[in-house]
């Protein structure tokens, strides 16, 4: 029995552990006390409110997006940032996170998978960094091209001391100028720990529970507005594993996705660029072949007492329409492409180009929406079991 209760305690992450335990606990006694004596100053909501975006868009954006998945390179002014408020977000170094997560990527829901969601939603959630199992796998062989950037290595190997300046210090110095010194600490150290901690913990945990699979059925990995609004639009993540290396985690036009906006942003004025765009066939793809799966499901479901014949008309008019969708999808592709071009052009003729560029390119949306539109409806009719099957 001591040999086992020895066993559980050395596998502890005894500082992992205290601090996720102790930020919360201090937050909760010392924020009451504080709001309490002093109430809330504006200025301590402001530095709260820049931190929290600093440090969580640092992951997401930053650790997430750029340094794991490549997803769009950046000057090196956006990567200093990135490594530094990432840092002050207390979520280990670039080189521990990243190659934790291309673990995860590679064994999702396996065993290999350090946060896999098979373990339950504690272990995905937080878990997994409590114990040390994780750690000693590490070796840092699936990231070379990160171990190559000196930068990147200058973060690692004097991470404490960045996070501790970067999260702590800081915001004692911003502080002492206006004369809170303590409550910015409060608000955009301790407060602000744990919002952006369990905000980005949620990706991990809450992403592989709730929502839909309309990309890839054979993963945990779900779509949900919700976790996107909780995760720094980081909640569509069955796209995301299906096409891990596109910029957007949200990729529809309406999806609440701040961290693909701010990465659009960065191209704009010139601090990004090479961004990553899964083709919209592709993605169309993908969605067919989940339907696909759902509408022979539930066709297998029903062929006692059909006959074959009638169960292949039902297939075909699933393929038609399937098939009017990919050739919207691809128009729309070409149409995407010749804007990405248009708009590298220079000279004379350039607006015009633009405007009817543009001009088709609605159009084309306008096709592939009519197309949309049509295959939910025979999709839905399909799977409702709507569509009547004669027995002969």
């Amino acid at each position: 029995m001591e040999a086992t209760t020895g066993s559980r305690l050395h596998r502890i992450n005894w500082v992992t552990t205290l601090f996720l335990v102790l930020t919360p606990l201090v937050g909760l006694i010392w924020g009451a006390l504080h709001i309490h004596a002093m109430g809330v100053g504006a200025s301590e909501v402001a530095v709260f409110f820049f931190y929290v975006c600093a440090t969580g868009f640092s992951i997401t954006t930053g650790y997430h997006r750029h340094f794991s998945h490549g997803s769009y390179e950046c000057s090196r002014i956006v990567k200093v940032f990135y490594l530094l408020f990432g840092a002050a977000a207390f979520q280990h170094s670039v080189l521990s996170w990243c190659s934790d997560h291309r673990r995860h990527h590679k064994h999702l829901d396996h065993d290999d998978d350090p946060y896999s969601i098979t373990r339950g939603f504690f272990w995905a959630h937080m878990g997994w960094l409590l114990v040390t199992d994780h750690k000693k796998a590490e070796d840092f062989s699936n990231i070379p091209d990160l171990l190559a950037d000196p930068w990147i290595r200058w973060q690692h190997d004097y991470y404490v001391p960045i996070s501790v300046f970067m999260g702590f210090v800081v915001p004692f110095a911003l502080g002492w100028t206006v004369g809170h010194p303590w409550g910015f600490v409060l608000w955009a150290g301790i407060f602000r720990v744990v919002l952006v901690h369990h905000s980005t913990f949620l990706v991990n945990s809450l992403a592989h529970r709730i929502g839909s699979r309309p990309y890839l059925r054979a993963i945990t990995a779900r779509d949900s507005m919700i976790t996107a609004f909780l995760t720094f639009g980081e909640g569509y993540h069955n796209f995301h594993h299906r096409f891990a290396t596109d910029y957007r985690n949200g990729v529809a036009r309406g999806a609440w996705d701040p961290t693909k906006w701010i990465i659009r942003g960065l191209e704009m004025v010139g601090l990004a660029w090479d961004l990553r765009r899964v083709p919209t066939e592709s993605i169309i793809a993908a969605q067919l072949d989940c339907d696909s799966e759902r509408v022979s499901e539930r066709l297998a479901e029903r062929v006692k007492g059909h006959s074959e014949h009638a169960l292949a008309h039902v297939r075909e008019r699933f393929a038609e329409v399937a098939a009017s969708v990919q050739r919207a999808a691809a128009a729309l592709t070409v149409r995407e492409r010749e804007l990405a071009e248009a708009r590298k052009q220079w000279g004379r003729d350039r607006a015009d180009q633009l405007r009817r560029v543009r001009a088709e390119l609605r159009a084309a949306r306008l096709e592939m929406q009519a197309a949309r539109v049509r295959w939910q409806a025979v999709v839905r009719e399909l799977l409702d079991g709507s569509v009547a099957l004669p027995s002969t």
